[in-house]
């Protein structure tokens, strides 16, 4: 019996957004797995700013995290796999701090999902010692959206409490679910 294809529901915004927070609801609302940001595991395990290499390391662990976890699902008999971020935002960190970045992590940004969540940053900015500031987590959500505007990605704001966030998330992915299978022989 072949596997069911797992769906995937990408979640991007600034640091102290609530992307791993979301995730996890997300992931318990539907009884899947989700992928923890292997760019912030990284960095606490070695405590400095990551060079381009690492970055692109980073970047491909996360999309082998990804691939792992849908494997998985699947064998779950899950629909969806819950990606708390992609290597857009590892792009975003590489491009901030080194102007430029290696040509297999710009393709690794262009990555395409089911469905791209981006969370608003509309609460108080946490600090737990690995994020950098609100006025970094404003530019992150600037360079976000113009990113995915200019890269033609469907993306959909969250806003609100966790479960109002749970909620629109649900709500997109039964309208995704209505919307028609376009295939190369459609008219």
């Amino acid at each position: 019996m072949a596997r069911p294809e797992v769906k995937r529901i990408a979640l991007l915004g600034g640091e102290s957004s609530g992307k791993t927070t979301l995730a996890q609801a997300l992931a318990e609302q539907l009884h899947t797995r989700w992928v923890p940001e292997y760019g912030r595991q990284r960095w606490e395990e070695v405590r400095h700013t990551l060079d381009p290499d690492e970055l692109l390391e980073v970047a491909q662990r996360q999309v082998q995290m990804e691939d792992e976890a849908a494997a998985r699902a699947a064998d779950d008999g899950a629909r969806w796999l819950v990606c708390d971020t992609t290597p857009l935002t590892t792009l975003q960190y590489c491009l901030h701090d080194f102007g430029d970045a290696p040509t297999e992590l710009q393709a690794l940004a262009r990555r395409a999902y089911d469905l791209t969540a981006v969370c608003e940053p509309d609460f108080a900015f946490v600090q737990d010692g690995c994020r950098r500031d609100d006025h970094f987590r404003a530019e992150q959500h600037a360079w976000t959206l113009a990113q995915l505007a200019a890269r033609g990605m469907a993306w959909f704001a969250v806003t609100g409490s966790v479960p109002h966030r749970v909620e629109q998330v649900l709500q997109r992915m039964a309208a995704h679910a209505a919307e028609p299978v376009v295939t190369e022989e459609s008219p």
